[in-house]
């Protein structure tokens, strides 16, 4: 019986997307010093992640009605449940506190409640959990303007992603024309991305240059709308890739990222263009403008698609001056966002937890 202490980390949001990719980046950058235990729900986008964690190595399991049951007699050192937007969760807190088990309970996004109702479940499944973590300082700021308190933040990370194949060669599979300048945006389609903006942005920047092509990468509800408002607006330059798993490649492949969100907790994706040096033009909102700094040039005011489309001319236009941008993004990322700096620092508040746990 190994005394590596076991963390069950869970979630039953129904599409994990960003939420799952943090868990299984987290599990990774803990298990030297942890035993981890992956729990998605059984369907839909969780049984990707069940797949995926179960080929990382890790024990995995559904989340099913046997789920308190298999959390009570596996007994692991802490549950972290991980909530992608505020009322996600609150199950698994309250399993974990039936089953005697210390919880933390990460908020992937700023409070963002306001149904009364649901405040209240929200105040009492986080009133159960034992830490409320939240992924950056501006998600804190809206936390403690709901009146929370003891909140510990820790700042998304990720591995630097790994690009498999030349930059020639996926702009030749995507069939690009050798003059195209390449903008690809990263995102669940759901009204909080603001694909809407990005596609009236997409108008003018057209008008203006031309040969610009622009990939939508993701899936989601809001993907017909947009695919609808791009026949309307009579572009021929969008093309919209869905889920893929080739999103390094994509990214390497790309002259700017741009990411048009009205709010956010710390995006991935942003991470992931900084670390490879990729321009990023982005809404100054929320965890998005904590990742990129206050300096970063290529700022701008969510929801407006005029100054979004002056700031994607700008940066496509300046080739020496958005190099720059990106290398100094990628010197950001390795001071600040990495996946060993989020172990690190999740692995300091299980000890803590467990040592308060040992005192009482």
């Amino acid at each position: 019986m190994s005394n590596t202490p076991l963390i069950v980390m869970a979630t039953d949001s129904m599409v994990p997307s960003g939420v799952g990719e943090h868990m299984l980046t987290l599990a990774g950058a803990i298990s030297s010093t942890h035993e981890v235990a992956l729990a998605f729900p059984p369907h839909g986008d969780g049984v990707r992640f069940l797949v995926r964690g179960d080929a990382a190595g890790f024990e995995t399991v559904a989340l099913d009605e046997a789920f308190p049951k298999w959390l009570t007699a596996r007994r692991p050192a802490i549950l972290h449940v991980h909530a992608g937007i505020g009322w996600e969760g609150h199950g698994l807190v309250e399993a974990g506190r039936i089953a005697g088990i210390p919880i933390v309970r990460t908020e992937h996004l700023p409070y963002l409640i306001t149904d009364e109702q649901q405040k209240s479940q929200h105040r009492m499944a986080a009133g159960l959990a034992d830490t409320l973590v939240v992924v950056s300082d501006s998600a804190a700021e809206s936390y403690r303007a709901e009146g929370f308190d003891r909140l510990v933040t820790i700042r998304n990370g990720i591995d630097t992603p790994i690009v498999r194949h030349p930059r020639g060669d996926t702009r030749e599979t995507l069939a690009l024309p050798d003059n195209a300048r390449l903008v690809i945006t990263v995102a669940r389609f759901a009204a909080q991305k603001g694909h809407d903006c990005l596609l009236h942005a997409a108008a003018e920047v057209t008008r203006q240059i031309p040969h610009v092509v622009f990939l939508m990468v993701g899936d989601g509800p809001e993907r017909e709308t947009m695919q609808a408002l791009t026949a309307s607006l009579k572009l021929a330059n969008i093309a919209f890739l869905g889920q893929r798993a080739d999103v390094p490649d994509l990214l390497a492949a790309a002259d700017l990222f741009v990411l048009p969100s009205l709010f956010e907790g710390l995006p991935i994706v942003v991470l992931e263009a900084m670390a490879l040096a990729l321009p990023v033009v982005a809404t100054r909102i929320g965890g998005t403008l904590e990742a990129l700094g206050s300096d970063h040039p290529l700022l701008v005011p969510a929801g407006s698609p005029y100054s979004l489309a002056g700031a994607i001319v700008a940066a496509l236009a300046n080739g020496p001056g958005s190099r720059t941008v990106g290398i100094r993004g990628r010197a950001r990322f390795e001071q600040r966002f990495t996946a060993a700096r989020m172990g690190r620092e999740t692995a300091a508040l299980y000890q803590a937890m467990r040592k308060r746990v040992c005192l009482t």
